[in-house]
């Protein structure tokens, strides 16, 4: 009896500290957005939220109100007249928008992206489905790598597939950072519960952060780990046709890792990005068979949980 209670008690006070720890960091990241300014004072960030909050009132409108969609419209060419340094592809987008916005002018009565080139539907895309899952089943975790550095090439290119995976309200607050110095990827690899014993071996190890000011406490308080998710999905499936080896490793911020406060600072990770994933990738000559998987029709159900 006693050995459970300490037991659970133990739980409880971990549970604590950490939740104390996780609202500390959203705080420190939403009073950087709010009160320091920050989103004013990077106009491109500010810019793309509020393109974005247009094109939601332009795709449908009757779910928002006109003050939205205007006030958002405000706000766009605030910005776009200021001269402020901008992107200049995120400005044409912006300029699209706000051009569709003011004119009232729609391609048709079906929903209609901005984004399009000169209009114009895109085709459909070359890869096709049978292709796409071809991949997909033959992603693999591999955890014997060869000592081969990431070209720069390499690196653009998994930067680009973790930009391009989903992200709420288009948010975009990945970044990334790639550990290949010797001593320091040996410190990160010891730093991964259940990756130490290989981590080191890879000669990358790919961080994900997130830039947790953007989101809602606590009603966000899940989505930076789900958005780090679907972004290290995206890089297994590029580094598969690139012929480089992935695994992914249990490392997110309040909790799984281990010695978290040296590990940011080592990295000199800000204190308002949270740590969502880690990676090892290199090239590798690890062959692993394929494990079955159950029968689709046994993991689905329609309009209820299981088949019966």
């Amino acid at each position: 009896m006693i050995d459970g209670f300490l037991f659970y008690t133990s739980i409880l006070k971990k549970a604590f500290r950490q939740h104390a720890q996780e609202i500390s960091y959203f705080l420190r990241a939403k009073k950087r957005y709010i009160r320091d300014g920050y989103l004013k004072n990077n106009p491109a960030l500010f810019l793309r939220k509020k393109t974005h909050h247009l094109e939601r009132c332009l795709f449908a409108p009757h779910l928002y109100s006109s003050d939205t969609a205007e006030n958002a419209a405000k706000e766009i060419e605030k910005i776009l007249t200021e001269g402020k340094e901008l992107p200049l592809e995120q400005r044409k987008w912006a300029q699209k928008i706000l051009q569709e916005y003011k004119t009232g002018i729609r391609q048709n009565t079906s929903v209609f992206c901005p984004m399009l080139i000169n209009n114009t539907a895109r085709k459909q895309p070359q890869v096709t489905a049978e292709n796409l899952m071809s991949l997909i089943r033959q992603r693999r975790s591999r955890r014997i790598f060869i000592d081969t550095p990431l070209t720069d090439s390499e690196k653009t290119a998994i930067c680009q597939a973790a930009q391009y995976a989903p992200s709420s309200c288009n948010r975009q607050t990945l970044y990334l950072i790639f550990v290949e110095e010797r001593e320091l990827k040996d410190f990160i690899a010891s730093t991964i519960p259940g990756g130490h014993q290989f981590f080191a071996q890879a000669p990358c190890i790919l961080l994900l952060l997130s830039d947790a000011g953007d989101f809602r406490y606590p009603e966000d308080r899940m989505v930076p780990f789900a958005e780090g998710a679907a972004a290290v999905q995206n890089i297994y499936l590029l580094c598969e046709t690139m012929g480089l080896g992935c695994c992914w490793g249990s490392y997110t911020s309040f909790g799984s890792v281990d010695r978290e406060k040296e590990v940011r600072n080592r990295l000199k990770i800000p204190d308002t990005h949270l740590i969502v994933a880690s990676l090892a990738i290199g090239k590798s000559n690890q062959f692993v068979c394929e494990i079955p998987r159950d029968l689709p029709e046994n993991r689905f159900g329609n309009n209820c949980y299981g088949n019966k």
